[in-house]
C-alpha cells in the first residue's frame, strides 16, 4: 500500500463507485465550495498494490498563524472495520503533514459509534465502536468527546435516519405514527404539491427560511452559504418547495360539496328513513358544515394573500447512497396544510423512485429529555420510525506541538476578553 494525493478523477471515481458509506461533504463537489470560500484543498488516499484507491479523504487547508489547519469533513472515507488500513492511513497521514506546515489536524469522520431505535434503545446486534476510537486515541488524537449538544465548532454527532432497504411507501408509511400518518393524509387531502426550485427561484426557500430562523432563534446561515452549495453541487443538490394553490384546492372542495349536499337531498327525499339512514345524513351534514368553512377559510386566503401559498422549503443533498436533509424552513401562518409533512413524504418516495436506500433526516443534538433544546425536533423525526445513529465524533491532533500550544493559549485569551 501506499499513502498518496490523488487527482480529482480518481478521488471522485473512489468515492462514487465505492460501497462504502460516505457524506456530502466527501463528494469532489465539495471542493469547489471550498475553494469559493478561500481554502486550498488537498485529496489524500491510499492506493493498493494494483493501484486502486482503497481510501481518500478531502482535507480542507485553513491559514493558520503562517501554517494551516487540515480539516477532513465528514472523511476520510474508508473501511474503519479495517484498523490496519485505518492505522496506516492515520501513520502516513502524519508524515505527510508534518512535510506540509500543518498546525494541526481535524477529523470527524462519517462512521458510527452506536444505533439505537426511535426510543434510544441501543440494537442488540451492534456494540459500541470503541475500537476506532481508542485507535485513533492511540496515535495522539484527541476525541472531542461524546457530546450530547449541539455545537458550532463540530458538526452533528447525533442522527435520525429511515432505513429505505427492502421497504416500500406503504410498508415504511405503516411504521409512522398516527400523528405522521394522519397529518400526511392531511397534506393529500389538501391537494399540497411540491416542485423542485431553481436556481432563479430561492427566494421561494430564503423566506421560508428566515421565518423558522426568526421563530426558533437558531444561528443563521447566509444567503450565498447556501447559495455556493447549490452552484457547485448542481444536481447533487436538491430544493423542493411544497405549496398550496388554492384555486385549486378551493375547486376541489366545490366539487366535493355538490357531491355531497346531491347524496343529502337524495337521502332526505326518501320516506320512512332507518336509522342507519338518519345517521349517515347526520354525517353528511358535519362532512359539509366542515367543507363550508374550510372553503370559506381558504377563499378569505385566497383575497389576502394570493393564490399560490408557499408552506415549506428545504436544501437536501444526494450521494451514491443516501438523501440527506440539510436544513428548511416553513410557514407558521399555513401550518394547517401540513407543509412540511408532504415535503418530507415527497422526498421519502424520491428516495424509492430513484434506488436510495436512506433517508437521513440528519441532526439531533443527543440529549432526547423534554427539556432538551431540540425534543420538539426529536420528537417530529421519531415520529417517523427513525433510526438514531451516534457518530464516532471530532479528533484533532497537533502536528507543530509548541505552536500549537500558542494558538490554543491565544484564542482561550480571546474568549475571556470576549465574555
Amino acid at each position: 500500500m501506499k499513502f498518496t494525493e490523488l487527482t480529482v478523477k480518481e478521488y471522485d471515481n473512489f468515492v462514487q463507485n465505492s460501497s462504502l458509506e460516505s457524506h456530502y461533504f466527501q463528494t469532489k463537489e465539495n471542493i469547489g465550495t471550498r475553494e469559493a470560500d478561500g481554502f486550498e484543498v488537498v485529496l489524500l488516499g491510499i492506493k493498493d498494490d494494483d493501484n486502486q484507491v482503497i481510501a481518500a479523504s478531502l482535507f480542507s487547508k485553513i491559514p493558520t498563524m503562517g501554517s494551516y489547519v487540515y480539516y477532513s469533513n465528514r472523511g476520510p472515507v474508508m473501511d474503519y472495520s479495517d484498523l490496519g488500513l485505518v492505522e496506516f492511513y492515520l501513520r502516513e497521514l502524519e508524515k505527510y503533514l508534518r512535510q506540509h506546515q500543518c498546525l494541526y489536524v481535524k477529523m470527524d469522520p462519517y462512521w458510527i459509534y452506536q444505533i439505537y431505535d426511535k426510543d434510544v434503545n441501543p440494537f442488540p446486534s451492534r456494540q459500541q465502536n470503541d475500537a476506532i476510537v481508542n485507535l485513533f486515541k492511540a496515535h495522539g488524537y484527541q476525541h472531542h468527546g461524546f457530546t450530547t449538544q449541539y455545537d458550532t465548532s463540530s458538526q452533528v454527532r447525533w442522527m435520525g435516519v429511515l432505513d429505505l432497504k427492502d421497504q416500500t411507501p406503504a410498508s415504511i408509511k405503516k411504521k409512522f405514527d398516527s400523528q405522521r400518518k394522519r397529518n400526511i393524509n392531511k397534506a393529500i387531502n389538501h391537494g399540497i404539491k411540491v416542485k423542485f426550485l431553481g436556481p432563479d427561484e430561492l427566494d421561494r426557500f430564503f423566506k421560508l427560511y428566515r421565518e423558522t430562523e426568526e421563530r426558533a432563534g437558531f444561528v443563521s446561515k447566509t444567503d450565498d452559504y447556501f447559495k455556493n452549495f447549490i452552484e457547485h453541487y448542481g444536481d447533487k443538490v436538491l430544493v423542493p418547495l411544497a405549496y398550496i394553490d388554492l384555486d385549486e384546492y378551493i375547486k376541489t372542495l366545490q366539487e366535493g360539496l355538490n357531491d355531497k349536499e346531491s347524496r343529502r337531498d337524495q337521502m332526505m327525499s326518501k320516506e320512512n328513513k332507518s336509522d342507519k339512514q338518519l345517521k349517515k345524513i347526520a354525517e353528511l351534514d358535519k362532512q359539509i358544515d366542515h367543507d363550508q368553512k374550510e372553503m370559506l377559510k381558504a377563499s378569505e386566503l385566497r383575497q389576502t394573500d394570493g393564490a399560490i401559498l408557499d408552506l415549506a422549503a428545504g436544501v437536501y443533498f444526494t450521494n451514491a447512497y443516501e438523501v440527506n436533509y440539510f436544513s428548511g424552513g416553513s410557514s407558521e401562518k399555513y401550518n394547517q396544510y401540513m407543509g412540511p409533512y408532504m415535503m418530507h413524504w415527497y422526498m421519502i418516495n424520491y428516495c424509492f423512485e430513484h434506488g436510495y436506500e436512506r433517508y437521513n433526516f440528519y441532526g439531533l443534538s443527543g440529549d432526547f429529555t423534554e427539556n432538551s433544546e431540540d425534543y420538539g425536533v426529536y420528537r417530529f423525526k421519531r415520529g417517523f420510525n427513525v433510526q438514531i445513529e451516534e457518530l464516532i465524533g471530532d479528533f484533532y491532533k497537533p502536528i507543530q506541538k509548541v505552536k500549537y500550544w500558542i494558538f490554543t493559549t491565544l484564542d482561550k485569551v480571546r474568549k475571556k476578553i470576549k465574555k
